[in-house]
């Protein structure tokens, strides 16, 4: 789980926000390269990793009106918050990820039928592009995931995982080139499908860190809480132990069965245990109910 932001919710955005708009730039930059490389080669499996790389664009895009509203402060309404909304937006470019991975995989093996329709021509400019693109695109990876983790923000960490997979499809592309370079044309719409099994790993990867958030999956097992709950002395039995996440806290709920025969004793115990949990786990929000012996 990413560290949990060191900024009230206004400067977590704008923190958010200037790396998005950094790297968008950067982004571009690697799409338009890409896209006229491809065009002028011809060649699919370059103007695959041209779309591949067009999502890391869409996402600083949408990244930059989702964060504003995944910091909105709680309403009457939304009394957790809105934090979820940004797992949303990265779970729906999920889905675009995999949206792209068909569409490349049906032109691929339309090529593969009529290879006729393969015409591929690479130039030494070409590849001296494509090896640009890459740098860019190393600068953005370090830079997202050292500013994500930092921030504590799954955007900006699901967003660097994309532009990993981006440096690895087209570390393969450049090689893959070489070899069309040197009269193997058919190998062009095999790096495509190539590239859209890296696509999907990339989605897939995605699913892998919204998916519980959104479907409220515990992230701490009752066993653990339970663990450090039963380190404060005068608890007799933990019942009742569920966890979630918003992506930044985890919200904890229990039900406490204590020792002490006054209330005044129970609140200094429940406080404790509120105490011990947050050193252990990090941010969060606990809810205890407590019942008598």
């Amino acid at each position: 789980m990413p560290e949990s932001p060191r900024f009230p919710p206004w400067g977590y955005r704008e923190a958010v926000q200037r790396v998005l708009r950094r790297v968008l730039m950067l982004n571009f930059v690697v799409v338009v390269g890409k896209l006229l490389i491809g065009w002028r080669a011809h060649s699919l499996s370059l103007l695959s990793d041209a779309a591949h790389s067009s999502v890391d664009a869409m996402n600083n895009i949408i990244g930059l009106i989702v964060i504003r509203y995944a910091t909105a402060a709680p309403d009457a309404g939304h009394p957790y918050g809105h934090r979820k909304i940004e797992s949303l937006a990265a779970f729906v470019l999920g889905g675009v990820l995999l949206a792209t991975c068909i569409e490349i995989v049906s032109r691929a093996i339309h090529r593969l039928h009529d290879p006729s329709l393969i015409r591929v021509r690479i130039e030494w400019s070409t590849l001296a592009v494509l090896i640009g693109t890459i740098l860019i695109n190393l600068m953005v990876f370090a830079y997202e995931r050292r500013k994500g983790r930092e921030l504590g923000s799954p955007f900006l960490l699901a967003d660097s995982l994309h532009t990993r997979s981006d440096i690895l499809v087209s570390g393969s592309l450049l090689i893959g080139l070489l070899f069309i370079r040197w009269k193997l044309p058919i190998l062009d719409p095999l790096l495509a499908l190539a590239i859209s099994a890296a696509i999907a790993v990339s989605g897939w990867q995605i699913f892998a860190r919204t998916v519980p958030i959104l479907i409220d999956a515990a992230p701490i097992s009752a066993e653990r809480i339970e663990a450090i709950v039963r380190t404060v002395p005068g608890v007799e039995q933990v019942r009742q132990v569920r966890s979630r996440s918003d992506g930044e806290r985890i919200f904890l709920e229990l039900t406490l069965v204590l020792t002490p025969g006054d209330v005044r004793t129970a609140h200094a115990i429940t406080e404790q245990i509120e105490e011990r949990l947050r050193e252990a786990l990090g941010p969060c929000h606990v809810v205890i109910h407590v019942e008598p012996s």
